[in-house]
């Protein structure tokens, strides 16, 4: 019978035939609870393992140790702490297997003196010599930030495996003690791939993605070959650099040593493409994947939105819905924003009646990004009902609804809500007072502006930024006040970009000030010595007066410079889909039928010019 049971107890159960087993041994083979508690341990079944301990009478340190060790594995770390009060308290000697699994678990609840405590009685007990009890202290003090303390113990350990090593790297790094990390890197005889790894990701978490990149060319040197980790991190350097070349040096690494073993491979190499700019290589990356879960579908989607492609982000979101794939907020924040591109008032309202029917609207992000799309289509009262109904509203909520008032010309209200946001406690940041300039311009509110210029500065201790200085250029330029806006140009700290220099030369255009528009395209021309719009807009201020030789002069400059206006498009929204347009195009699936349209409408145009003459000459 016994043998039997030992038998049935290894092998995969369900919790009734538990149960069925749990009764034999109570009626016939009471010695055996121990081996069914273990059983019930390995699979998992830890709160019907609990109730079978519970019940044995003096449960030794070994019993212990194994439920602590299920409930650290289970992420159930307040209760594998009080299994060790409990074990603790009923006077179990401890083992050098105890500590290490109660560390973690006080490491994962940054349970400072509880861990403290515990240090103690593993010294009192003598098993702070023991190499892994060592570590797991050496992991507790790296993560409640004691590194002082985290050193000791490493200093203490007289044989140090590289897991020792890499524990304290990983320690420094999340003290963003980068420099530490790396000397006791160099000081390690024997790198593992984990070791490597680690000081990468050292590099990479506190932004010094070149000095990764190098540490990779050395490990490359030294022989060790990376794994799955180590491309996941140097493609995420490479997203986060924009480097397309050693992104694409990763990537062949990959495909060469067959390390595309999982899904999170190819989703990293899918956000380098994105973060790159190279969508159609991301896409084509996307469609290869076999299984893709929604971190995929969320990064191409972005991927789309984030580079301009607003139809066929929108176009892939459709598909994603088709597949029953339930969105997160990522995905939804980039659908937003690829409304917004479209300004699309008919596609917006649909996504926004989607998305608030999906209740996450609650999610800050998902709420600002809304708020957004509805401003930038213009339904500014779908985006004031969306705000009032918000319970959780944060910074960037505010703004968004104060910065879609403003773009929208209701910059007295756009005010109302600053300062109703000062009432509520939330602390207006640069991108709140970058909305109510933008406000203020469009409106004319030319004081107004200018006073809340100087209260970011006065009241809020906010240092303006360059497109604060832009806004109040705008402001002066578009109420005529040329002089004004060239003598603050003039006391900027930071020097002027060629967003101010246009603006300038723009409003120089308008009112005809011919100094002004040469000062401008001066510093234009020194800034951005390609952009054709600059050459162009100088070109026609001369031709607007009167100055032809000047003007030809500014467009044989561009011939030989071999600069070119770039093409403007048209955009038109029919039935939900937005087209784009450039003259002469054929690209249009409907093209056919466009030009028989354009040719009708020009026929048309001739006649009435031709009967208008007749009109004029014999009427």
């Amino acid at each position: 019978m016994e043998r039997h049971l030992i038998s049935l107890l290894r092998c995969p159960l369900r919790t009734c035939q538990f149960k069925q087993i749990h009764s034999l041994i109570i009626t016939n083979c009471p010695s055996l609870v121990p081996v069914l508690l273990r059983a019930l341990l390995g699979s998992s079944l830890i709160g019907y393992a609990r109730k079978v301990f519970d019940k044995i009478p003096q449960p030794g340190h070994v019993l212990y140790n194994s439920l602590i060790s299920s409930y650290t594995k289970l992420s159930l770390h307040k209760e594998a702490v009080r299994a060790f009060v409990l074990m603790h308290g009923g006077n179990v000697r401890l083992s050098c297997f105890t500590p290490p699994s109660v560390i973690k678990s006080c490491s994962s609840l940054l349970a400072d003196d509880v861990g403290k405590q515990l240090h103690c009685l593993v010294v009192n007990y003598g098993l702070d010599s023991n190499v892994y009890v060592q570590t797991s202290l050496m992991d507790f003090y790296s993560k409640i930030g004691d590194l002082g303390s985290a050193r000791k113990v490493f200093d203490g350990i007289l044989v140090k495996d590289p897991v020792t090593y890499n524990s304290l790297i990983s320690g420094y790094s999340r003290a963003r003690e980068v420099v530490a990390a790396r000397e006791l890197f160099d000081s390690m005889t024997d790198k593992t791939v984990v070791s490597w790894n680690a000081m990468i990701s050292c590099y990479a978490n506190n932004g010094e993605f070149h000095e990764g990149l190098k540490i990779f060319e050395r490990m490359l040197d030294s022989k060790c070959s990376p794994n799955e980790f180590t491309v996941v991190t140097l493609l995420s350097i490479c997203a986060k650099l924009g480097d397309l070349e050693m992104g694409l040096r990763v990537k062949k690494y990959i495909d060469d040593n067959c390390l595309r073993v999982n899904k999170i491979v190819s989703t990293a190499i899918l956000e380098m493409y994105v973060k790159c700019g190279a969508v159609d290589e991301a896409r084509q990356e996307f469609d290869r994947m076999d299984d893709k879960d929604i971190v995929a579908w969320s990064a191409m989607i972005a991927g789309y939105a984030q580079n301009g492609r607003a139809i066929e982000a929108l176009e892939l979101f459709e598909c994603m819905r088709s597949e029953h794939m339930k969105p997160n907020d990522v995905t939804l924040v980039s659908v937003s924003s690829a409304c917004a591109q479209l300004a699309s008032v008919e596609v917006s309202e649909r996504i926004g009646l989607y998305i608030e029917g999906l209740d996450l609207v609650s999610n800050p992000y998902v709420a600002s990004a809304l708020l957004t799309m509805y401003s930038k289509c213009g339904s500014v009262s779908k985006a004031r009902q969306l705000f009032s109904k918000l319970t959780r509203k944060d910074l960037a909520c505010w703004n968004s609804m104060i910065g879609g008032l403003a773009v929208n010309g209701f910059a007295e209200d756009a005010i109302d809500h600053y300062e109703k946001m000062k009432e509520a406690g939330v602390e207006p940041d640069d991108i709140t007072f970058v909305e109510l300039l933008i406000g203020c311009t469009h409106a004319g509110l030319v004081e107004l502006g200018l006073e809340l210029f100087e209260r970011m500065k006065s009241e809020h201790g906010l240092t303006p930024k360059i497109e604060h200085c832009s806004c109040i250029v705008d402001l002066y330029c578009r109420s005529g006040r040329l002089k004004e806006a060239y003598d603050f140009i003039s006391r900027m700290e930071e020097k002027p970009n060629a967003v101010i220099w246009g603006t300038l030369l723009a409003a120089a255009r308008t009112h005809t000030n011919i100094e002004l528009a040469k000062t401008s395209v001066e510093k234009l021309l020194e800034q951005e010595p390609e952009n054709a719009g600059n050459y162009v807009q100088f070109s026609n201020i001369n031709a607007s007066m009167g100055k032809w030789r000047e003007a030809s002069k500014v467009r044989n400059l561009m011939k030989c410079k071999s600069i070119q206006k770039p093409a403007a498009y048209s955009w038109i929204e029919m039935e939900d889909k937005v087209h784009k347009f450039l003259v002469g195009d054929t690209s249009h699936p409907a093209t056919d039928e466009v030009y028989s349209i354009v040719d009708t409408l020009t026929v048309q145009s001739t006649w009435t010019v031709c009967d208008l003459e007749s009109h004029l000459e014999f009427g």
